[in-house]
């Protein structure tokens, strides 16, 4: 199964990260970003230094406790699942698609 380069972002950990480049390494693959994002960074990090980058905004409750890779050590709350990111991205994106309908991850294209 190909991973898509939407699911390869969220399993980006912070410590993958190299700010100052604007890349992350993630095995043999190289995600970069643009100023906007490098900007923003800091801000969704807010200090840690280890665990996933993009995580959900509750703590899971101890039946669904996920492997300790997908969780934070430094605020316990788990990795942002794609399904909760791309229902996110469908609300901020409504308003801009013009069937109303908001767009998926999988639209997402890396610009050239």
């Amino acid at each position: 199964m190909r991973v898509g380069p939407s699911a390869r972002v969220l399993s980006l950990n912070v410590e993958h990260l190299d700010l100052a480049g604007r890349h992350a390494r993630l095995g043999q693959t190289s995600i970069r970003w643009r100023t906007a994002t490098a900007q923003l960074l800091p801000h969704l990090i807010a200090g840690r230094t280890r665990g996933p980058l993009f995580l959900s905004d509750r703590r899971p409750a101890p039946a669904r406790r996920p492997a300790e890779t997908d969780l934070c050590p430094e605020t316990g709350r788990r990795r942002l699942s794609y399904e909760r990111a791309e229902y996110l991205f469908k609300q901020a994106t409504t308003t801009l698609d013009p069937t109303g309908a908001g767009y998926t991850l999988r639209q997402l294209r890396p610009r050239a």
